[in-house]
This record gives C-alpha cells, structure tokens and sequence, in this order.
C-alpha cells in the first residue's frame, strides 16, 4: 500500500504561502513539485495544473483543494501540501475559499498510483478533525507529521 511518506519530501511542506488567487497557489505548488528542479520544470507542471483546473476545480470543499495533473517530465509521483496564508478562491463547489492545497504530480504511466494517492487523500481529508489539525500545526514540520501520521 502507498503511504504519504513514500510521494511527500518534508522541503514540499510549506505553511504560509502567500498567494493571491488560484494561479498563485498553482504556481508556488508548481515550484515545489518541477520533476527538474528548475523554471522550466516547474512551468510544465503549472501548465498541466492550469489545464486539469479548466476541466473542473480541484477545489473539494471545506476550504481544501487538490490540484493534480500527469506529466511526461515526472519521473515519479511527488506531493507537495501548501497553507496558505490567507484563504483563496478556488471555485469550489461549496463555495468556500481554500487556504489548505495538497497538489499531486505523477507521470503518465503512473496514473494508477496517481489515484490511489488521491484516493487516500481523499479519505484522510474528509476528516474534519484532520483539516482542524492541519490548519493549526505550528509549521510546516508539524504538519508533516500530521500528515505522515495518517499513513
């Protein structure tokens, strides 16, 4: 079974990421998550971030979205979770922005890890104690294992 702790780095944990709207928060996620580790890296992901989010929001709901997107560049699922410091409008179904993001990028022949990855994210996410939790780790090392905690 995949665990966090084998697609999370703890230097793609971040807390207070100013960002101020969506493309913000896809662009500093984007940063955290470019398979080379540079510019060019990081725009593929955006781009690939920015055309998923054209199809629906990845905002899920209670303040919580998870951007995702498959790409060639990717050499390996990666995970990256960002709290923003203050909350941004994702569109969301429900409405609320979001200040918590956990974006995901894999390669395209790894889109079954990919979904089960964003299945167990789901399932963590939908505790409102854990989105309590999250919204209150000190910083970004204690988010990790908040996170890391839940498998």
């Amino acid at each position: 079974m995949m665990r966090f702790a084998d697609v999370l780095e703890p230097g793609r944990i971040r807390v207070g990421v100013e960002a101020r709207d969506k493309a913000g928060a896809l662009r500093a996620a984007s940063e955290l998550l470019s398979p080379s580790g540079d510019a060019a890296g990081a725009a593929a992901v955006e781009m690939a971030m920015g055309a998923r989010e054209t199809l629906s929001s990845t905002g899920v709901g209670n303040g919580v979205a998870i951007p995702h997107a498959l790409i060639d560049e990717a050499g390996s699922l990666s995970m990256a979770v960002l709290r923003l410091g203050s909350p941004v409008d994702f569109g969301a179904s429900d409405g609320r922005p979001v200040d918590l993001v956990f974006a995901i990028v894999g390669p395209r022949d790894g889109a079954g890890e990919h979904l089960r990855i964003l299945s167990k994210l789901i399932r963590v996410l939908h505790d409102p104690a854990f989105r309590v939790a999250a919204r209150e780790a000190a910083d970004g090392r204690a988010l990790g294992e908040l996170i890391m905690g839940k498998g």
